[in-house]
C-alpha cells in the first residue's frame, strides 16, 4: 500500500515538473481555459504512466517524498483527481451494476448537484422517476429541467401522501476536496444497499477550486430537500429513515452537516433541543475482537415511533451517523497520532496542511461548521447515534477519540472503533480483499441494519 501510494505521488510530481515546468504548484485553471486545461491534464497522464514505469524499477519513495513536500496541491489534484474523471466514474458505475447485480446505478440531480443513485433491489419508483428524468433533460425543456433546482433547502409543505418509503443512506466520499473517490466506493455501498434494502445517494459535492462553506451548503440543501419531502416527488419515493456517512472529509461534512442544522436551529428559535422521549433503547450487536470500546453497556438510542419532531422538538436530524477516519479537525495541531502518522500511506502529513488551507480559504481553522471538532458541547449533545472506524495509523486516530468521548460525556450514543495497521481512509480495501476491511464491512453492514430495523 505505501509503495503504491508512493509510487502515484512520485510520478504525479514528475509529470507536473515536465508539463508544467518548474512552477508545480500551478493550480486548478480558470474556467474559461477549459481546453488548456483539458490538454494539460491529458499530457499530465501519459507523462504520469511514463514515469510510473520507471519509479517502478528504481523505487519512488525519494521523489514522493520530494513532490509532496515541494507541490501538494498539483499532486493531490492530478494525483486523486485521476479518480474522478467522468469516464472513471461511468466505468466504475457500469461495472458496478453487472459485478453486483445493482438494480438501479444511474444519477440524478438534486438541489442541482449531480448525485449518483444505488440500489440493489429493483425499486420501479424510482426506476420510473429516473427515467423521467433522463426525458426532461433530453429534452432540454427549460422549465421541466430546472424542477430539480427548484427544491429549497428550507422546510415547507410537500404533500407526499401515497409514496412509498424508503430507508435512505446520504453517503459523503472523501478526496481531500479534490476529488470524489465514487469510484471506489461504490462496490461496497451496493452491499450496504444488499443488506439494508437501502436506497444510496452520493452526491457530487463542490470541490477545489471551491471553498468553504460550498461543499457544506450543497451537502445540507441535498440533506434538507430529502428529509423535508421536497425531493420525493423528483425521486418517486418518500425518504423514511437516513443514515449519513462519510470517510475522511466526507466525515467532516457529515458531522459539519449536524453542526450547521442544530446552530440555525438554536439562532431561529433558541429553544432548548435536549429532550429524547420519543427515543427507546435497542440491544446493539456483539462486538468484534479487534475492536475498542468503552466498558459502558452497549445500546443504541434509536428514535421511536413518535417521530424525529418529538425528539428533537423540530429539528430533522439525520438518525445516527457513520464516519470512517473523520477529517473532524482542519487545524494543524501537531497531536501524537499526527506525528506518528506522519507516514501514512494514503494521507501523509504534508497533505494535511495543503487540503485544510486549499478547503478553508480566509475561514478560521477552528468554526465549528469547518472543524466540527470545534462544536461546543451544548452543539453536539443535539447529535444523532454516531459510529466512527478509526485505525492504528490513521492521522485523525485523536481527533476521533477525542470527539467521541465528548459525545459519551454530554449523553450523546457515540462509539469508536479502532482496527489496527490500515490507512486513512480504509472502507474501500474490502473489495480488494483486506481481510480487516472486510471485517469492518460487516459491522457497517449490521450497523446499518440496526439503525433501519429498530423501529
Amino acid at each position: 500500500m505505501k509503495r503504491g501510494m508512493d509510487l502515484l505521488y512520485a510520478s504525479m510530481g514528475k509529470a507536473i515538473e515536465i508539463t508544467r515546468g518548474q512552477d508545480v504548484t500551478t493550480t486548478m485553471p480558470a474556467a474559461n481555459s477549459k481546453s488548456s486545461s483539458s490538454s494539460s491534464g491529458l499530457w499530465t497522464i501519459v507523462v504520469a504512466s511514463l514515469a510510473a514505469s520507471y519509479y517502478n524499477v528504481v523505487g519512488p519513495a525519494a521523489k514522493s517524498a520530494s513532490s509532496l513536500a515541494t507541490a501538494p496541491s498539483s499532486v493531490i489534484q492530478n494525483a486523486w483527481g485521476m479518480v474522478s474523471l467522468p469516464a472513471v466514474k461511468k466505468a466504475s458505475l457500469e461495472a458496478t451494476r453487472i459485478l453486483k447485480g445493482a438494480a438501479i446505478a444511474n444519477r440524478i440531480e438534486i438541489c442541482g448537484v449531480s448525485c449518483f443513485v444505488l440500489s440493489r433491489e429493483p425499486f420501479p419508483a424510482l426506476s420510473s422517476a429516473l427515467r423521467r428524468f433522463r426525458r426532461q433533460q433530453g429534452r432540454e425543456d427549460v422549465r421541466l429541467g430546472t424542477i430539480h433546482e427548484s427544491l429549497s433547502s428550507h422546510s415547507s409543505s410537500v404533500n407526499v401522501r401515497g409514496l412509498q418509503k424508503r430507508d435512505l443512506i446520504l453517503h459523503l466520499t472523501g478526496g481531500g476536496f479534490f476529488a470524489h473517490t465514487i469510484a471506489g466506493d461504490l462496490p461496497y455501498l451496493l452491499d450496504w444497499s444488499a443488506s439494508s434494502k437501502a436506497v444510496i445517494i452520493i452526491p457530487e459535492y463542490a470541490l477545489f477550486p471551491h471553498r468553504y462553506p460550498d461543499a457544506i451548503t450543497e451537502v445540507a440543501n441535498i440533506y434538507r430537500a430529502l428529509r423535508c419531502g421536497q425531493a420525493a416527488t423528483l425521486l418517486g419515493f418518500q425518504p423514511d429513515r437516513i443514515i449519513v456517512s462519510g470517510e475522511s472529509v466526507g466525515g467532516n461534512l457529515a458531522a459539519a452537516l449536524c453542526v450547521s442544522m442544530i446552530t440555525d436551529y438554536e439562532e431561529g428559535q433558541c429553544v432548548d433541543l435536549t429532550p429524547r422521549q420519543s427515543a427507546v433503547l435497542v440491544e446493539d450487536y456483539e462486538e468484534s475482537p479487534f475492536y475498542e470500546d468503552s466498558e459502558e453497556e452497549d445500546t443504541l438510542m434509536i428514535p421511536g415511533e413518535i417521530g424525529s419532531e418529538s425528539r428533537y422538538m423540530g429539528l430533522e436530524l439525520p438518525d445516527a451517523l457513520m464516519l470512517c477516519c473523520p477529517a473532524l479537525n482542519l487545524s494543524l495541531d501537531p497531536t501524537p497520532s499526527r506525528i506518528d502518522g506522519a507516514n501514512d500511506p494514503v494521507l501523509p502529513s504534508a497533505l494535511i496542511s495543503t487540503i485544510s488551507a486549499s478547503y478553508l480559504g480566509d475561514c478560521s481553522e477552528t468554526f465549528p461548521i469547518a472543524s466540527p471538532y470545534f462544536a461546543s458541547d451544548a452543539i453536539i449533545r443535539n447529535f444523532p447515534p454516531t459510529l466512527i472506524f478509526t485505525s492504528s495509523e490513521c492521522p485523525f486516530l485523536d481527533d476521533s477519540v477525542n470527539f467521541v468521548g465528548r459525545l459519551r460525556s454530554v449523553g450523546v450514543k457515540g462509539q469508536l472503533h479502532a482496527v489496527n495497521d490500515l490507512p486513512h481512509a480504509y472502507w474501500a480495501l474490502s473489495t480488494a480483499g483486506i481481510p480487516e476491511a472486510r471485517l469492518v464491512q460487516k459491522e457497517c453492514q449490521r450497523w446499518i441494519a440496526k439503525i433501519f430495523v429498530s423501529k
